[in-house]
């Protein structure tokens, strides 16, 4: 994947992406930082994922939010991820910096935002694949289903517990910025991203694939 910030050279290639910036202007700093990262393109390495469809599975009370600690693991038991998190936070430019290249295998927390169980929307990023790894830890993010569980271990020896509401693959030119990132009520929320959809010509994915979860518990 190509060094993910904005250069001069690129804003013609780009121009969508600038357009973008600008009609963010008036948005939440998390909103603009995230959506500017996720509109660049990720290097394939290997197939796409297949689509997971909502189960139709009755969804879990909403649980009560949780004071603010540190992520420093994810388990998704039904797509056999269980990984360490990373950090990311943001470059020079006020781009979400990607998640390093050299631990394919693990997420990474965005921490300008608020940690998994807080109020919110907290994100949790990672690789679909890389050039060198045809299988990262989120290859297979796009096949989670509603109602199947996502455990995010926290630094305070607490687990969020979240429920997933669906899954969604939004167009990079298109990503819809509030229905992602927006305000969340008071309801502590999740979301899980990399990416997905096409290859184009220059083999980076065209779109992305966003899981929509709720915390529903603590462990």
């Amino acid at each position: 994947m190509p060094d993910p910030r904005p250069r001069p050279a690129e804003t013609a290639r780009r121009g969508g992406r600038v357009r973008r910036a600008a009609a963010l202007a008036g948005a939440p700093a998390l909103a603009v930082a995230l959506a500017l990262a996720l509109t660049s393109g990720c290097s394939a390495g290997g197939a796409s994922a297949g689509t997971g469809a909502p189960s139709g599975a009755a969804t879990p009370v909403p649980a009560a939010s949780l004071p603010p600690s540190v992520p420093d693991r994810i388990e998704i038991p039904g797509i056999g991820v269980d990984a360490p998190l990373d950090a990311v936070g943001l470059d020079s430019h006020g781009v979400m910096r990607e998640p390093d290249f050299a631990k394919p295998k693990d997420a990474a927390w965005y921490q300008e935002g608020p940690t998994p169980g807080e109020a919110g929307a907290a994100a949790i990023v990672g690789h679909m694949d890389t050039p060198q790894v045809p299988e990262a830890v989120f290859f297979r993010l796009k096949t989670l289903r509603e109602g199947q569980e996502v455990d995010v271990h926290r630094t305070d020896g607490t687990t969020a517990v979240f429920t997933v509401d669906g899954v969604d693959t939004f167009k990079k030119d298109a990503f819809p910025t509030n229905k992602v990132y927006g305000d969340t009520h008071g309801k502590a929320e999740l979301r899980l991203i990399t990416c997905g959809g096409a290859l184009t010509p220059d083999r980076h994915w065209d779109a992305d694939v966003v899981v929509f979860a709720h915390l529903t518990g603590k462990a």
